[in-house]
């Protein structure tokens, strides 16, 4: 207790003494036993309201040890099992679970990864797919002020994100690298490049990238066969030197509709993997190509943005022009872009109203609100002097087109004139607004269609900046493009009653799921669970047919096909009672993606090692690298002193025993008339 405090409780016997003693003994020479009484009523009434006036407290020094963190991440993926590494694997799991130093140093925690990651229960090795930079990017965010050092149990070979040695991870990594280092001689197409969009009857580059692992010259020949017929071939030579070779050739695409093919190089004597020697991708072949244009009165970085997000798909191209310089014919282009339009804009306003052109606008602080306000009909902003920053937040009931939702409330705001927004057509938010810690359900993104015009609005600018924190996060632009294609693709379409959409991948492998989501509108475009939607899957060449209903989830309906053999399948979904219906093609290969890997990939892992000042470790090495971690002294515990205080009186017994002696005190004196 401090001093302070023991001076103030002596001060307040004092203080309570004197006070009682003054007034039922001082001067009172007739005392009496009930004086003496009443008198230690007071002094023990008087004392215990000083005493919660002090409140005396005790310190306690809380010294706590909080140990550095241990973050095992563990391969779960196939080629663990398919190289026979799986025994090791869990071998080495058990040995630092069960090691007490290594536990009593260090906050040990597991982690299984393939394509995601997740707190390890069991080890089963049934991921399809590796991916080694996801399990840091996830420490980045999990572990942010402390040093987490890594133990990475894998083989070190991967099959999606990005590659493991631009991981920019803070604390030290040991990888734990299984399965045999040893190269075997191996041929294979190390890459494919190809854009999955081409137009009827042009040529479609396609690049290939083959490598040869080996000493002895070889000579090889390279195929692609469509349907089962060769259309290209062409002669390699190799060498321990000239090891990689690129192919670079045209295919014709002459058909409309999803095509698959299939790119093989010969294989070598006595190969042990020959899955990697084959390549199969697919081509979507279009008729027509969607051209866009962006009208602007002013310059800013928007206008980049969209061309860019607008052109990685390459059936579109897009022109941008100011709108005092535009010349040519807006009957060209199916999409019309209007960016912060002011009273410059007139008279393009009054030939897409004419003619019935689509059309999206984006406003911003230079957007002129009366002139829109008084140009079209559709939306109507009633704004003031203020600025306001809007933050994205995706609605997950939004059914006019699939979309999905990429991380929006983490994205930056875009800015606006504070207002009231209002509609006078029947409209669809993508997005709402959120201003501060506000979620409204108020449009910040909203699709509409109003008179055979399909219409979308954004109110707000900065909108790049959308783009890059979905490249900051993702590491790649795709899963934004994606997003915005979605949009473009929904206002270039000229076909108003399209009400059913099916989103269906090209190519599955047999060992992934296979999911194929639909979206219905009913006629006034409203998403429609009530209704029934079946899947029809058929084989020509085995005869398979196979019939499965849908199942609403989240404002879209979803299927996932039970295991079927692999080939070539055609799909008709269709509703309930309609005509409604939409058919198409996929490919299901018979790839284990996990399995074309023969040996340990310990290259990629020894530059995260190096990079972060870990080290590496391999097989029969489970006890060097426990003993390491245990002697490293660059991980400590940390000792932490709280300081806390406990209140020596609990003032909810002192107030009532209080009362208790006022009571007393006042009825004693009652009693014999003393009062």
């Amino acid at each position: 207790m401090e001093t302070e405090k023991l001076l103030s409780i002596i001060l307040a016997v004092f203080v309570a003494l004197f006070i009682a003693v003054f007034q039922y003994l001082w001067k009172n020479k007739e005392r009496s036993q009930l004086d003496y009484w009443l008198s230690f009523f007071r002094f023990t009434t008087i004392f215990l309201i000083l005493l919660l006036f002090i409140n005396p407290s005790l310190k306690n020094n809380n010294i706590e040890l909080i140990k550095p963190n241990l973050l095992v991440a563990v391969d779960n993926s196939k080629s663990i099992k398919y190289n026979s590494q799986n025994e090791v694997v869990q071998n080495i799991v058990e040995k630092i679970k069960k090691d007490s130093e290594l536990n009593n140093k260090y906050n040990i925690s597991f982690f299984g990864f393939g394509k995601g990651l997740y707190p390890l229960n069991e080890l089963n090795f049934e991921e399809n797919q590796t991916n080694l930079s996801f399990p840091f990017q996830e420490f980045s965010k999990l572990y942010k002020t402390s040093s987490s050092p890594v133990i990475l149990i894998s083989d070190g070979n991967q099959t999606v994100g990005n590659s493991v040695e631009f991981v920019n991870y803070k604390s030290p990594v040991f990888p734990f690298i299984v399965g045999d280092t040893t190269v075997f001689e191996d041929i294979y197409i190390s890459q494919l490049n190809v854009n999955p969009f081409a137009f009827i009857n042009n040529q479609l580059p396609v690049e290939l990238f083959i490598n040869y692992t080996g000493s002895k010259p070889i000579t090889k020949n390279l195929n692609v066969y469509h349907k089962g017929t060769k259309v290209y071939s062409e002669q390699f030579q190799f060498s321990k030197s000239q090891n990689v070779k690129t192919a670079n050739l045209f295919l014709s695409a002459t058909t409309k509709g999803t095509q698959f093919y299939t790119a093989t190089i010969d294989q070598l004597e006595n190969e042990q993997n020959t899955q990697n020697n084959t390549k199969n991708f697919s081509i979507n072949v279009i008729e027509e190509k969607s051209k866009i244009l962006i009208l602007t009165a002013i310059v800013h970085p928007d206008l980049g943005m969209l061309k860019k997000a607008i052109e990685s798909n390459k059936q579109r191209t897009v022109t941008t022009s100011a709108i005092l310089n535009f010349k040519g014919n807006i009957n060209d282009y199916q999409l019309v872009i209007l960016y912060q339009p002011t009273t410059l804009f007139k008279s393009v306003f009054a030939e897409i109203n004419q003619k019935k052109l689509n059309y999206f606008v984006i406003s911003g602080r230079s957007t002129d609100w009366n002139f829109l306000n008084s140009i079209q009909s559709s939306f109507s902003k009633k704004i003031s002097s203020e600025l306001e920053n809007y933050r994205p937040i995706f609605n997950a009931n939004y059914a006019a087109f699939l979309s999905a939702e990429i991380d929006f409330s983490n994205f930056a705001p875009v800015e606006d004139r504070f207002g009231e927004i209002a509609f006078s057509v029947p409209f669809q938010s993508i997005l709402f607004q959120k201003i501060g810690n506000i979620e409204t359900e108020k449009p910040l993104l909203a699709t509409f269609e109003n008179n055979n015009q399909k219409s979308a609005v954004l109110f707000g600018e900065n909108s790049w900046r959308w783009r890059m924190n979905s490249f900051v996060e993702n590491k790649t632009f795709e899963r934004f493009d994606g997003f915005f294609a979605g949009l473009i693709h929904y206002l270039v379409s000229t076909d108003l009653k399209s009400r059913l959409n099916v989103t269906v991948n090209p190519i599955y492998y047999a060992n992934e799921i296979i999911q194929i989501s639909a979206s219905y509108l009913d006629e006034n475009f409203n998403f429609d669970n009530r209704s029934k939607l079946w899947l029809t899957v058929s084989n020509e060449e085995s005869k398979f047919i196979k019939k499965i209903p849908f199942a609403a989830l989240n404002n879209r309906f979803v299927v996932e096909l039970p295991t079927i053999p692999f080939g070539e399948y055609n799909y008709t979904v269709s509703v309930e009672n309609t005509d409604n219906s939409v058919s198409g093609s996929f490919k299901i290969l018979p790839f284990e993606i996990e399995a074309q890997f023969t040996n340990a990939n310990n290259q990629l892992l020894k530059k995260i090692s190096n990079e972060t000042k870990g080290f590496t470790f391999y097989n029969n090495q489970e006890q060097n690298l426990i003993d390491y971690l245990k002697k490293d002294e660059r991980f400590k515990s940390i000792q932490k002193n709280t300081i806390s205080k406990t209140p020596l009186i609990d003032w909810k017994w002192i107030l009532g025993l209080i009362v208790l002696l006022l009571s007393l005190e006042w009825f004693t004196r009652k009693y014999y008339g003393k009062i």
